[in-house]
């Protein structure tokens, strides 16, 4: 049994318990009321009533007192245990009083489908049949023990006052009390499958549409982890683009800063070169000059050969 099952298995049970709670409480209301204004009807003694009132309590909270535990502290084959007694708890608690009454032929009868229902409620379709099957076998019983006088002594004034007639000794009312008696439990039988069925059906879509969740949330929480991955990388891209960018400004001040240099030492070049064109100019000119000086006192020299 996988967690959810469990989980489904306490939730079912504490409803079936918490239903008992109700309809046992009306029992003995309808009980009281009977004894004080119909003490005449047939009916277990009140010891006898009030002993399997508190049994039914006990059982009962004691199963609510266990259950209210977290489900990881509750065994398996106790739940297990605790779920299969829902049904006959139902069927001997009725059985007790009908047997006790001194007849089975009471409107009591009609909450035999309590335990189809309860059935229902745990097992589905095979808790609906177990159940019907047993309640037919165990109604059936106290019936023929009424016939055959085994039930405690009912006396003829409690016998008048009865909703129904006894059924000791009387073959033809037996026989008909039972065909009615399972003919009704069959019906109610098939009522309770269709209806669990509907409840089935509803359950499966609840389970694809919850398997159709978790795939999706799945899927979502792949692609929150690649989206996550993919933050992580356009962070350390980032990170790396910014190194770059620093590199980069870095490189660009230090060929920013060997420009200035080179723009200085060109400078100084073309000072430099000034100068010394200027240098080579001068001296070219000191050339001519000295040229031109040396023609003219060649020049000189001639005109004074001359006149001598």
């Amino acid at each position: 049994m996988d967690n959810f099952e469990k989980q489904q298995t306490i939730e079912a049970v504490k409803m079936v318990i918490k239903a008992r709670w109700f309809y046992v409480l009306t029992i003995v209301l309808q009980g009281a009321v009977i004894k004080i204004w119909f003490p005449s009807v047939p009916l277990p003694t009140s010891f006898l009533i009030f002993l399997v009132v508190i049994i039914v309590f006990l059982i009962n909270f004691g199963f609510w007192v266990y259950l209210r535990r977290s489900p990881e502290k509750i065994n398996n084959f106790t739940l297990e245990v605790i779920k299969f007694s829902q049904v006959p708890l139902e069927q001997f608690g009725l059985a007790a009083i009908l047997y006790f009454s001194g007849t089975a032929n009471k409107m009591l009868l009609m909450m035999y489908i309590i335990p189809i229902m309860v059935g229902s409620a745990l097992y589905r379709i095979k808790g609906i049949i177990l159940s019907a099957f047993s309640t037919m076998i165990l109604y059936s019983g106290l019936v023929f023990l009424e016939y055959l006088g085994l039930m405690p002594y009912l006396s003829p004034e409690a016998a008048v006052q009865s909703t129904g007639k006894v059924l000791r000794g009387e073959w033809y009312l037996v026989k008909g009390h039972i065909i009615g008696f399972n003919l009704y439990i069959i019906g109610a039988s098939f009522y309770a499958a269709y209806l669990a069925n509907l409840f089935k059906r509803r359950e499966k879509n609840l389970v694809l549409q919850k398997n159709d969740l978790a795939q999706k949330t799945q899927a979502l929480m792949i692609q929150a982890e690649e989206l996550e991955k993919t933050k992580n990388y356009l962070h350390e891209a980032l990170v790396k683009s910014d190194k770059a960018r620093a590199d980069l400004e870095q490189i660009k001040s230090e060929i920013e800063k060997a420009n200035s240099e080179l723009k200085i030492k060109i400078n100084e070049l073309e000072k430099y070169s000034q100068v010394t064109t200027g240098r080579e100019l001068k001296m070219i000119e000191l050339k001519e000059e000295i040229k031109n000086l040396k023609e003219t006192i060649g020049n000189l020299k001639s005109q004074l050969v001359s006149d001598k």
